[in-house]
């Protein structure tokens, strides 16, 4: 689990991908702030993240040590992308699939982040050479999926994340 001591994660968008980044992420004990342009936006998704971890700890199925109430403490809501970095370690992109849009994301980031800041992309199809192309950060940048395939083990593409996570 992360350390208090850890600064937050930061989601960029609020659809069905960044809310289930920022449930991995609370699992796993990170402090998170959920950024979206729209404010009805960001109180949806909290509502839908607040059911859906309800949902899995009835379940049986709610990942990491901390209840579902542990976890949501930990997910904020921000509408203001300079009060969103402040302090993040890692920022995950999670807006609509649209290379224009990505690369005027990246490119508003890369100029209000720090040297130590991993910037990932949740693309499924964009190459990373077309997303940070001329970014001052460009070697802080990846790409993470949380992609779910059939013939491969939830179970080691999980470690693999918090293997990663770590390491970061």
């Amino acid at each position: 689990m992360a350390t208090s001591a850890a600064g937050p994660v930061l989601i960029v968008g609020s659809g069905l991908i960044g809310r289930s980044w920022a449930m991995l992420f609370a699992s796993g004990g990170f402090r998170v702030k959920l950024f979206d342009i729209e404010q009805q936006q960001i109180t949806n998704a909290l509502e839908n993240i607040r059911k859906d971890m309800k949902l899995l700890e009835q379940s049986s199925s709610l990942k990491g040590s901390l209840s579902a109430e542990q976890q949501l403490f930990l997910i904020t809501g921000c509408s203001n992308i300079q009060e969103a970095v402040e302090g993040a370690i890692h920022i995950q992109e999670c807006v609509p699939e649209d290379l224009e849009l990505k690369k005027k994301v990246f490119a508003q980031l890369d100029g209000i982040i720090g040297d130590d800041v991993v910037l990932s992309s949740s693309t499924s199809c964009l190459l990373p050479s077309q997303l940070f192309a001329g970014l001052v950060h460009v070697k802080q940048c990846i790409v993470a999926h949380p992609v779910s395939m059939s013939n491969l083990d939830v179970d080691h593409i999980s470690f693999w994340f918090w293997g990663v996570l770590h390491f970061v």
